[in-house]
């Protein structure tokens, strides 16, 4: 038995021993609302992406949780991973000990494997073990607000997902080290953030904090209406990259990322809209001149039966300028969530235009369906069609033409208790004019997950 696999059943073994299911929190109440707090994304009754997030159950100060996941992925033809399959796993044992209201001390350990490709496996998702998080959090209330401090090695993910996520696709998330702060009233609040990112090793105990690879900024979040269901957040990001690739070439990527963010609901419909301009220099120093634009909405058409909801998706990310001189105009999402645009990453936001409508039907109160069809071209002829952030599909760049293709986007989950999970996605990518006259073709990707949390 290998030691990700130990480690996961001793995590289990001790995490069950604290399992309750209450909800109510142990901490000085926190008067903005908690689903707009930025404590990373909410997985619905009162469980959170990052555990830390998730209240103690009353009366406790201590408590110790567990998560696990396993996953069989498989791709065709996709350009980071060609025709294969794995199965990953993940196993996290974390601690939140809070012996006082306004102060929490937080751990967690985290382990991952892979059953193909470990020997050039990065160590995201294959490591003996490493330690996730460990941070203290001081808080107390000031006037009617409430102020905050996180130190230490954490988990982020305040800011629209095309931007900011906690990288969940990979065996381990991604955490940072440095400070966090936060002063939250009834109607608004403001963050600040000085972050450097943890270098992680294969082995047991051997992750380090990257002095290179830096995120700072400042954000901020104001309730509008008075149904307090509505929000807008204005943000800036500045982030340094140390081995930023453009048009081949790799160096130091230095961004600011200034933006708005507007998102909620009214009665049927939800929304969220994010707007960014990005600026600064990136290799061989050459100025950076970018935007992206990007929107989601939904409506519930009945709240019976099936519950069908419509839904649709407006992604534009500049492009241009990688393969020529003057300024780099391809838009950078930094650390976007994966699932966004393409969990297999089969697409990036960058040079790019996707208008995908889709459906959610939910057969049972646990049950969820959904599909997408994405339009996809390309903003700039000049400029690749990109798979990630720095990896293109080769060639693209001196193609004609706009069209790069259609994604398909189906999933189904099933939830039969707050703890169980089975997730089964699917994506196709059906190549395009663009793609084809490179020399490519469609690309598949496909991921069956089962996720355990005590």
């Amino acid at each position: 038995m290998n030691a990700p696999l130990r480690f996961a059943l001793l995590a289990l073994a001790l995490a069950s021993l604290h399992a309750a299911n209450a909800r109510a929190s142990a901490t000085l109440a926190d008067p903005y609302p908690q689903a707009a707090a930025g404590w990373g994304p909410s997985l619905g009754e009162g469980r959170m992406a990052s555990r830390w997030a998730e209240p103690l159950p009353p009366g406790e100060k201590f408590a110790l949780h567990a998560g696990l996941r396993l996953r069989q992925a498989a791709w065709r033809d996709a350009p980071a991973k060609g025709t294969t399959d794995q199965g990953q796993l993940r196993a996290v044992l974390g601690a939140d000990w809070r012996p006082l209201p306004a102060l929490r001390f937080y751990g967690e350990l985290a382990s991952g494997d892979v059953t193909r490709g470990a020997d050039v496996a990065p160590p995201n998702f294959r490591n003996a073990l490493s330690v996730q998080q460990l941070f203290v959090e001081l808080r107390r209330p000031v006037g009617t607000a409430l102020a905050g401090v996180m130190a230490g090695r954490q988990e982020f993910a305040d800011g629209p997902r095309q931007l900011l996520s906690l990288s969940d696709g990979p065996n381990l998330h991604r955490s940072w080290n440095g400070l966090r702060a936060y002063v939250h009233a009834g109607r608004w609040r403001l963050g600040a953030f000085d972050l450097r990112a943890t270098r992680l090793g294969t082995g047991t105990f051997d992750d380090g904090i990257d002095p290179r690879e830096t995120l700072r900024g400042l954000n901020a979040g104001f309730v509008v209406g008075e149904r307090g269901t509505m929000f807008v957040e204005p943000f800036w990001l500045r982030s340094t990259q140390p081995a930023y690739r453009v048009a081949g070439a790799a160096g130091r990527d230095e961004r600011n990322t200034a933006g708005l963010r507007a998102w909620g609901s009214r009665g049927a419909w939800t929304f969220d809209a994010t707007l960014a301009r990005q600026s600064g220099h990136t290799v061989g120093g050459r100025d950076i001149d970018a935007w992206g634009l990007f929107a989601t909405h939904g409506l519930a058409l009945t709240d019976a039966g099936w519950r069908p909801r419509l839904t649709a998706r407006l992604d534009l990310a500049s492009g241009g300028g990688a393969w020529g001189t003057g300024a780099v105009r391809s838009f950078h999402p930094l650390y976007a969530r994966s699932s966004y645009v393409s969990e297999g990453q089969l697409l990036a936001l960058a040079n790019v235009a996707i208008l995908a409508p889709g459906v959610t039907l939910s057969p049972t109160p646990r049950t969820t369906l959904s599909a997408e069809i994405g339009h996809v071209r390309r903003l700039a002829t000049d400029d690749a069609v990109y798979a990630t952030a720095t990896r293109t599909y080769a060639g693209t760049q001196a193609t004609s033409g706009r069209h790069v293709g259609e994604l398909l986007r189906v999933a189904g989950t099933w939830r039969p208790s707050p703890r169980l999970g089975l997730r089964l996605a699917f994506e196709h990518l059906h190549a395009g004019g663009v793609l084809r006259r490179a020399g490519h073709g469609s690309a598949s990707a496909a991921f069956l997950d089962l996720t355990w949390r005590y």
